[in-house]
């Protein structure tokens, strides 16, 4: 009898981690094609607005300097006027930290040009754990950008030729907590 249920156990067992795999694959499967349509072009012409923010966080999640926190701006009319925000991450120094914030606002700028969608301009925030003279910690903005879509569309195809250290000169609006100047 123990061995008849050791054996249903190891059934049931199997039988989750197929479905543990198969939810896997499918999410994998999800993502490629995600990245397909935003590498084509096709979100530009994607109507249905809840489809067309899944794809454009799939696009804004893959920034490595910074945590998506949220989207804002796309089930209105076009052209779009999109607010993202992000939460900094914590580098080796200070100088690697202010940098890599820097280009998680350069990222995401060239994620939303890459797109192709019909922009009025977006604003980037980016906020970062602050601890003041007194030892409280709280997540406050150290950056706040604005760019048209005029200025997105003159920046240079290539995100590598850019230097994150113009954003602040190629910005229509920018402020940075005076710790990050």
């Amino acid at each position: 009898m123990k061995q008849l249920v050791a054996i249903g156990m190891c059934a049931l067992l199997l039988t989750a981690c197929g479905k543990h795999e198969e939810l896997k694959n499918e999410r994998s499967a999800t993502q490629e094609v995600m990245a397909g349509q935003l590498k084509s072009g096709t979100i530009a012409k994607e109507r249905n607005p809840e489809k067309r923010k899944k794809l454009v966080e799939a696009a804004l999640q893959d920034n490595k300097f910074g945590d998506l926190v949220g989207v804002d701006g796309l089930d209105a009319k076009e052209p779009f006027s999109l607010k993202i925000e992000y939460k900094g991450k914590e580098n080796l120094s200070d100088n690697m930290t202010k940098k890599s914030i820097q280009l998680t606002v350069r990222d995401a700028v060239y994620a939303v040009k890459e797109l192709g969608l019909n922009i009025d301009h977006i604003k980037v925030n980016v906020t970062y754990p602050y601890t003041d003279k007194y030892g409280n910690t709280s997540e406050r903005y150290v950056i706040k950008s604005n760019y048209s879509g005029a200025t997105i569309e003159r920046l240079n195809e290539e995100r590598k030729n850019f230097k994150e250290e113009n954003l602040p000169s190629i910005a229509d609006e920018w402020w940075a907590h005076p710790s990050f100047e």
